[in-house]
């Protein structure tokens, strides 16, 4: 398989690049297949289908590989491969097909109850929102991760035992309450002009979620925005 990768840098034939897919499919099917050596397999065989304006068929193949996976039984691996999917594309900046993969993502990793992996494919899509500036998406997308944080954190412990990584260790629970203030300074900012006051007990969410951190820098921030917004509040309700 490295072989015909390293030759495929070379030339990037279509007939060529569909054996070199055929070769990778026979490699996932195999139970002993290397998950590490996969992922990167995986990604230089993107590149291939990429530098041969293939991505669309690369995409179609993978799905297709990931079902076959799927039920041979093998569901980390058509897990993993959705998941590389979704980013490759994202990283490439082909941001239809991204959002299309990470919403799959995004399905297995709730059915795994990998809530870490969940969330930071949230956070890829919040990437895609934020670029092509869709509030409506954008908003909706920030409670899902609001939400996505709050139950990693209430069961820290089962989530970090569900985080299915082949490297890196699962985020602390520091770092997801963190990301938890990201949410609600973020929706805050979305929703200040409309509904100032509830803007405000977004921002003090986030605030004391620093105090709890021990965070000054932050919370001192926080404390300027509420103060600030709470001036354009009608005085009955400040």
């Amino acid at each position: 398989m490295k072989v015909l990768l390293t030759i495929g840098k070379l030339g990037t034939g279509e007939e060529f690049i569909q054996r070199a897919y055929k070769d990778f499919s026979r490699h996932c099917m195999d139970a002993q297949s290397n998950l590490k050596s996969t992922k990167q397999n995986f990604h230089e065989l993107g590149d291939m289908f990429v530098r041969s304006n293939k991505l669309d068929t690369f995409c179609d193949e993978t799905v297709q590989l990931s079902e076959k996976l799927k039920q041979q039984g093998n569901s980390r691996l058509s897990d993993l491969l959705i998941n590389e999917l979704g980013k490759m594309c994202l990283n490439r900046h082909h941001l239809e097909e991204a959002e299309k993969y990470l919403h799959l993502a995004i399905e297995n990793c709730r059915r795994k109850k990998d809530g870490m992996h969940e969330l930071a494919r949230l956070n890829d899509l919040e990437k895609i929102y934020k670029e092509s500036n869709n509030k409506k998406l954008l908003m909706s997308l920030l409670g899902r991760k609001k939400d996505c944080c709050k139950k990693i954190i209430k069961d820290y412990d089962e989530f970090s035992s569900n985080y299915d990584s082949i490297s890196r260790p699962p985020a602390s629970k520091a770092e997801i309450q963190t990301q938890l203030a990201f949410s609600y300074s973020d929706l805050a900012e979305l929703i200040h002009k409309r509904r100032p006051y509830d803007a405000v007990k977004m921002y003090e969410k986030a605030r004391d979620i620093y105090k709890e951190l021990d965070h000054p820098r932050e919370v001192a921030y926080l404390d300027k925005r509420i103060s600030w917004l709470k001036r354009k509040l009608p005085p009955h309700i400040r």
